[in-house]
């Protein structure tokens, strides 16, 4: 008769034998395809997810796969343009009751996420939240960290396919110009009048709210070849008040893509 024992917030199964390794019993998945249909997916669910992609895993190998996965996630936000880390990932401060807000990028560099890599970083990533156990925390020493941590789920799709299992994120996704150019369009009739036309830039830190995973070089040549009077980039001394303003075109991109 085969009987379930909690481990970690995880089912894991023994097959009705005594003799058996403990390491070889059976971590049964909590996260499945489905639930990556929705437009954010908790920190900790995410990680499950990057470890064991909806399919049972020995207890062994889940352990070893977890702590790899949390590492990979972090690595690759780490590595990202900061304007794009940033509308990726949301959490409540910890020291506060809400509302959900952008996580800074430059946690990502100074979180550990095991023992192993601890090296006295200010930050420590959990895989589970008090609030719910899907959701994570990254938690500060002597600084205030992040709880109900989330991350968006085309994010975790594109790097992490439920048809591969490697740790390591998939290389970017080819994206069709017909799509680039949807996006190109969508943020060209959003942006007030006097904004354009958009730097390119401008352009290819909107178009990545958008599609997180898409190539410079694509959006470059889309929007070059479809709009021929857009301005390489910059000239003379930096705008602020401009910068703020596409940052807050950003903003709404995400509110009108993503729904909470």
């Amino acid at each position: 008769m085969n009987g379930t024992a909690a481990n970690g917030g995880r089912q894991v199964v023994e097959n009705g034998k005594r003799d058996e390794p403990v390491d070889e019993r059976i971590v049964q998945p909590d996260i499945k395809p489905e639930q990556l249909e929705a437009h954010w997916i908790g920190l900790g669910a995410a990680i499950e997810w990057i470890a064991m992609r909806g399919q049972p895993l020995s207890l062994k190998s889940y352990w070893a796969r977890d702590d790899d996965a949390a590492e990979a996630l972090v690595s690759e936000l780490a590595d990202l343009p900061p304007p794009i880390a940033e509308s990726l990932v949301r959490g409540v401060a910890e020291d506060a009751s809400g509302p959900l807000v952008p996580i800074p990028s430059g946690i990502w560099r100074l979180t550990a996420t095991s023992d192993a890599n601890d090296e006295d970083q200010p930050y420590r990533l959990l895989g589970i939240d008090n609030y719910c156990e899907h959701d994570g925390s990254i938690l500060g020493v002597h600084v205030s960290g992040y709880r109900r941590v989330q991350i968006r789920t085309d994010f975790i799709r594109d790097k992490w396919p439920d048809h591969k299992n490697d740790i390591a994120p998939s290389p970017a996704k080819r994206f069709a110009p017909a799509e680039i150019l949807r996006s190109i369009e969508r943020i060209i009739a959003m942006a007030p009048q006097d904004l354009l036309p958009l730097t390119h830039r401008e352009m290819f830190g909107l178009v990545r709210r958008c599609m997180p995973s898409v190539p410079r070089d694509s959006v470059r040549d889309v929007y070059g070849e479809h709009w021929a009077n857009s301005k390489p980039g910059p000239r003379g001394p930096r705008n602020p008040e401009r910068n703020l303003r596409v940052k807050e075109l950003g903003g709404e991109l995400i509110a009108a893509q993503l729904p909470n």
